[in-house]
């Protein structure tokens, strides 16, 4: 087939398609890929892609390095690479142009973790008021913290999976792939509470999801995100950027300092590869080392 009478937008679609059905992503991986696809055509101003090359791929890279985070660039190359890998397996092209390209590395990084104490301020600083709001965001932060699940996963929660609130639930994780996560004591009382609020919101009748919003099925992530911020600032958290996967990194850290087992753990994050999981070993490294210059008597000698 001659990749020259293709619009890439259809051959976009097409490598989009085929991965969600091949490799079951999630949507907002999907997204991801479609918006880094977009910005690489932009750069080269291609109506089709047959003629991308060494050159243009470099061109592409240069501007997403002078653009983005180290972070930012190595997710929005991958996405390109997996598309010329495509574009090569359906022989839309003869060859794939990343074969000698040389492409950043990430630097090693250690997520931000909230301390005990921090997150009870947050708790605390959310329950002062008793709008619906408020007692919505309570009860998000409790099942972030308490369950570690990512808000993709925490905003499609329905309704009728809280009916009875019992000691676990079951969420929909990356690659639409289930697992069951532990509800903990505070977790079922915070549902509790915000459902018998929610059942007096005219908006909610029509939604299936425990968090609805007024003009949506649900609530965005865009929308808790900006809401924990404002209340971590105003709970005197101001040291970093606070999201809601702080929440998620700080349920993992917790419990490996308390003594729950890495592997333990990568079962209740949803993990593919405990190599991921592995990456709160170092945060607790980084914990213990400050303490020993803290408190150890020949530290600073």
């Amino acid at each position: 087939m001659n990749v020259n009478k293709i619009m890439s937008k259809c051959l976009i679609n097409e490598f989009l398609k085929n991965i969600y059905i091949e490799k079951g992503l999630a949507d907002n991986t999907i997204i991801s890929y479609k918006n880094d696809l977009k910005k690489a055509k932009e750069i080269i101003n291609y109506k089709y892609l047959s003629d991308i090359g060494n050159s243009d791929l470099q061109k592409i890279i240069k501007v997403w390095s002078n653009k983005y985070s180290l972070k930012s660039q190595n997710r929005m190359i991958s996405s390109l690479k997996h598309f010329m890998f495509w574009l090569k397996s359906e022989n839309y092209r003869n060859d794939n142009p990343f074969a000698n390209i040389n492409t950043p590395k990430n630097n090693f990084y250690l997520p931000n973790i909230l301390t005990e104490a921090e997150v009870e301020l947050i708790i605390n600083e959310v329950q002062k008021k008793t709008t619906k709001n408020h007692e919505m965001m309570h009860c998000i932060i409790e099942l972030l913290y308490s369950t570690g699940i990512r808000v993709s996963e925490l905003i499609t929660i329905t309704y009728s999976s809280v009916s009875k609130i019992k000691n676990s639930l079951i969420v929909r994780g990356k690659g639409k792939k289930q697992r069951v996560v532990i509800l903990t004591n505070s977790a079922k009382r915070a549902i509790s509470k915000w459902k018998s609020k929610r059942d007096t919101l005219k908006y909610a009748i029509s939604s299936k999801y425990l968090f609805p919003a007024l003009n949506s099925d649900h609530v965005s992530r865009q929308s808790i995100a900006h809401q924990i911020k404002k209340i971590a600032l105003a709970a005197g958290i101001k040291h970093f950027n606070i999201s809601p996967h702080s929440f998620r990194h700080s349920f993992a850290s917790h419990l490996l300092n308390r003594g729950a087992d890495l592997r333990s753990i990568q079962i209740m994050l949803g993990h593919a590869n405990i190599s991921t999981t592995q990456i709160y070993t170092q945060v607790e490294n980084k914990r213990l080392l400050g303490l020993v210059k803290e408190v150890h008597p020949l530290a600073n000698k």
